[in-house]
């Protein structure tokens, strides 16, 4: 799938500039929609193309953040007016992993939009977060927020580390890979870390 993506939007870009917006705009889409989908390696692609083929990194970037938060708010918005019942949903339990959801409760109850933010660096996790969101009423203006800051953050970095790196993007697309396995086991010591500061500072001072 991978190998197809990269072909493909390397035709389209070299065909018509038009298509190649419009093909990335989906990809972003996707992403949050159909989550097995590759979108970050589609990201350092827009990057390394827009280098390579004097694309308007600007609009690239613009485009990619706007697909990106659009369909997240339509992916919260589907859970928000949906509620607990999309979980039972054939499509969603295939799509997202449902199991995560009433985990994610507990965690937005506590932290709130953060949750939103973190998420989109645990591999998976973005989407069904995004959607649980909706499903548990998290405020609009939290939601919509933090959707907006980590999906400017995100795609701006990976676009523009394409760009940078030209040909070279691959080696850190394999790179992404390697982090997206690792990066489990860098966070549950953190959480675990500061699960363990909370209690002693309750101890300590109540």
């Amino acid at each position: 799938m991978e190998e197809f993506i990269i072909k493909f939007s390397e035709s389209i870009v070299s065909q018509n500039i038009i298509l190649s917006y419009v093909f990335f705009f989906i990809s972003q889409t996707l992403q949050v929609l159909f989550p097995p989908y590759p979108g970050d390696m589609v990201l350092i692609i827009e990057g390394y193309l827009s280098e390579v083929a004097r694309i308007n990194v600007i609009l690239v970037i613009f485009n990619a953040i706007i697909a990106t938060f659009l369909s997240s708010i339509i992916l919260y918005t589907l859970g928000y007016k949906k509620g607990h019942k999309i979980i039972d949903f054939k499509i969603i339990k295939k799509l997202f992993e449902t199991d995560k959801v009433l985990k994610l409760n507990r965690l937005f109850k506590k932290f709130g939009g953060i949750v939103i933010i973190v998420s989109k660096f645990i591999p998976g996790l973005y989407s069904i977060t995004i959607l649980s969101a909706g499903i548990f009423r998290v405020r609009k203006n939290i939601a919509y927020t933090a959707i907006f800051i980590i999906t400017s953050i995100h795609n701006l970095g990976l676009i523009i580390l394409g760009k940078v790196l030209g040909e070279n993007w691959t080696y850190i697309f394999r790179k992404i890979k390697i982090y997206n396995r690792q990066i489990l086991m860098l966070i549950i010591p953190i959480i675990i870390i500061y699960f363990i500061i909370i209690q002693i500072k309750k101890k300590i001072f109540n």
